[in-house]
């Protein structure tokens, strides 16, 4: 079986070199002309969402208040609900954690390899000491590499009851409830039917993921019973229906509020911007165009979603985010080879690239 595709790695610019083959042969073949997101965004308004902001003023919307699963953009969540413990000095982020604590939630082959790539480069910057990363490092390794045994073990040492209750606290009125949902993987590999877990009420899914992630706190043994074979693309289509989700028009008032360096205290914002903003240390191009550069994207196998906020050079300010839903394999491969491209168009100080991107979209954007 091939690894499952589970809340996957989405990295800036970055994009696999044959996805990026595959979507030009596409492009190519069939003379398409235009920006490849943005016409796709026009033309399947109900697999499509997005809010754009620049300079406080909206360019383009489209379905903004429909909610859609969030895939591990949801993470943002998190790493806000990180940083405000930091400030109130809950937790030490300097406190250094063993990795044998973070692989108890790890699964391997269901996230894209972002554990075992954060865990490399981790490695490779000498940033383990005798077998342990901080909780800081833990906490960045969630949102830029998207690890998924970070994220649960975060939920853990934060706990789910502060982390949920914060959704209100940042007036997220239509915002699910975060449980772990990557133990709901043990819940799907149990059940091994797709028509059983859409028999099973959310609120036994719920409870059943929550059994899986508090043993897993105690006793690893648990992950034998994992069978990946048991967890079929229409049983993972039902995991990623049941993900946490939210608006775009909810996600881009998260943006602005981090973007503002002025809703959070001084130590809040310092930590989210050392933990959001890893573009602007991965990129030397990105240092010398921004002054502040954030994203944080997920994707299934039937979803891609991303959201970013940029302050360029020059002072202007950007918010972009994006959801997308029941996505075809070549959907998302395509649209992943050319998320890249779309971006740098809207962040772009070139006006006739966005004027292009604009006139795409509100040729038949909608609002709710």
């Amino acid at each position: 079986m091939k690894a499952l595709k589970i809340i996957g790695i989405i990295v800036g610019v970055l994009v696999l070199a044959f996805a990026g083959l595959a979507a030009y042969a596409y492009l190519t073949y069939f003379n398409f002309e235009g920006d490849y997101v943005a016409n796709f965004i026009a033309k399947n308004k109900q697999k499509s969402a997005l809010y754009w902001v620049r300079n406080d003023s909206l360019m383009a919307e489209q379905n903004p208040s429909r909610k859609m699963p969030l895939a591990s953009t949801v993470k943002i969540i998190i790493a806000i609900e990180f940083a405000e413990q930091v400030s109130s000095g809950k937790i030490d982020p300097a406190e250094q954690v063993p990795l044998s604590e973070l692989s108890r939630f790890y699964i391997d082959g269901t996230d894209g390899g972002a554990h075992p790539a954060w865990l490399k480069q981790m490695k490779e910057k000498n940033l383990v000491a005798a077998g342990t990363a901080s909780l800081l490092e833990i906490a960045k390794g969630m949102i830029r590499h998207s690890s998924n045994a970070n994220t649960e073990y975060l939920m853990w040492r934060l706990g789910l009851a502060p982390i949920n209750a914060n959704l209100i606290d940042l007036g997220l009125t239509k915002h699910d409830s975060l449980y772990p949902f990557v133990s709901a993987l043990y819940v799907c590999s149990e059940e091994n039917s797709a028509k059983g877990l859409k028999l099973m009420g959310m609120d036994l899914y719920k409870k059943k993921s929550m059994h899986y992630f508090e043993v897993l706190k105690m006793d690893t043994t648990i992950k034998e019973r994992f069978n990946r074979a048991h967890v079929s693309a229409p049983v993972q289509r039902v995991w990623s229906d049941r993900l946490p989700g939210s608006t775009v028009r909810e996600y881009d008032g998260i943006l602005q509020k981090i973007q503002s360096r002025t809703y959070f205290d001084p130590t809040t914002q310092k930590t989210l911007e050392e933990i959001m903003e890893w573009p602007m240390e991965a990129f030397d191009t990105n240092r010398k165009k921004y002054l502040h550069l954030g994203a944080k994207g997920g994707s299934t196998a039937f979803v891609l979603t991303y959201a970013l906020y940029a302050t360029d050079q020059k002072g202007d300010r950007t918010r972009l985010t994006f959801f997308f839903d029941d996505l075809t394999t070549v959907e998302s491969t395509f649209l992943q080879a050319m998320l890249g491209d779309f971006q740098q168009k809207v962040l772009s100080g070139d006006e006739k690239e966005r004027q292009a991107i604009l006139k795409t979209l509100n040729t038949t954007t909608i609002g709710d």
